[in-house]
């Protein structure tokens, strides 16, 4: 008589089973995508810089478009204006910048300098060996969320050029195409499915728009209001440091607390504690106005996520393509979320909804 072993898997094994393969399924998929784009960085940062340019420059060359211009001489008309209009602010703004970046750095060393001498001297007792371990460290990752942009010195000017021409390459044939490429690809589409990808290319299309129009009020706000407070405080450098405000809120939460932190330092190197705590009080009190009150009313729900995911976003973003990838990571995030949501039948149904504030 043979005794029958039931080797049946639980129900729950095969179900998580299904789940795990799934999942190592995407995690393989996503790992050799980004292998992929490593290898043409410069090519998808422009890619993705150029599609956020052609997104604000769009209403413009529309607008021609629909007044009979040949879609041609429209894309050119717009692109060259916004050229000329960025090249005259950049050419206003960049030469007393980049001249004031030695006394920003000078202030920024004396500071450190304070703060080695407090941990040396103070009631921590730390070693010029321990605090220099820790700034190794800490330079190492800063180079690797620099990336080549950072330190890999003529490479990544001849990669900024060569990575410029190519974004207003890819912009002009955007504005110009955009339109054909659209219908070409809806006319192979089922009506129903044709008709739903038609509303997701125009949420996604102004979702991007929307969000560098609101980011840039958003820096415009923070720079302004932050810039005053320099004013009347007393504290030397304000246009320098009120522009690097302005540019760091296109990096969310990174680049505003990093720029604050630059503000206060130099609060402190030339007015002392009390200037430093005023700075600092008057750079908290915006961001939290700003995140409660500016980016509520400019971006809408139609842009919003989690706050951890922003900072996820921003970090994976910097880490693999430097400060350019942690400038356009949130806005690609923001595209694939609505996209996905004009698809899908039952969008809060969909993982994916977590991904919302």
């Amino acid at each position: 008589m043979t005794t029958e072993t039931n080797t049946e898997i639980p129900g729950w094994i095969r179900r998580w089973g299904d789940i795990a393969w799934r999942v190592a399924g995407i995690g393989v998929v996503v790992y050799f995508g980004f292998l992929a784009f490593a290898r043409v960085e410069v090519i998808f940062i422009a890619g993705a810089v150029a599609l956020l340019l052609a997104a604000v420059l769009w209403v413009p060359t529309r607008w021609l478009m629909d007044h009979r211009w040949p879609p041609m001489l429209a894309a050119i008309s717009v692109l060259a204006s916004a050229l000329v209009v960025l090249g005259g602010i950049f050419g206003l703004i960049l030469p007393p910048l980049i001249a004031s970046f030695e006394d920003i750095g000078t202030d920024v060393r004396e500071l450190l300098e304070a703060g080695r001498e407090w941990l040396t001297d103070g009631p921590l007792g730390l070693t010029d060996t321990n605090i220099d371990q820790v700034l190794e460290r800490a330079l190492e990752q800063l180079q690797q969320f620099g990336g080549d942009w950072v330190v890999s010195g003529a490479s990544t000017a001849i990669e900024i050029v060569g990575g410029s021409f190519l974004v207003v390459i890819i912009t002009f044939f955007l504005l110009k195409d955009a339109r054909r490429m659209a219908k070409a690809f809806l006319v192979r589409r089922p009506v129903e499915r044709a008709r739903r990808w038609a509303t997701a290319f125009g949420v996604g299309w102004r979702t991007l728009a929307r969000y560098m129009t609101s980011m840039t009020v958003v820096g415009l706000f923070d720079a302004l209001v932050i810039g005053l407070g320099l004013l009347i405080v007393g504290v030397p450098l304000v246009v320098p440091l009120a522009v690097l405000v302005f540019f760091g809120a296109f990096i969310p939460i990174l680049g505003a607390f990093v720029s604050g932190l630059v503000a206060v330092a130099v609060a402190f190197v030339n007015g002392g504690l009390v200037d430093a705590l005023i700075i600092l009080g008057i750079t908290v009190a915006v961001q939290q106005f700003e995140g409660d009150v500016v980016l509520p009313l400019v971006f809408g729900q139609t842009l919003k996520l989690h706050p951890l995911v922003i900072l996820l976003g921003v970090t994976a973003g910097g880490l693999a393509f430097g400060l350019v990838g942690a400038f356009i990571a949130v806005p690609l995030v923001a595209l694939f979320v609505s996209i996905h949501e004009a698809l899908t039948d039952d969008p809060e149904a969909s993982l994916v909804h977590l991904l919302r504030g």
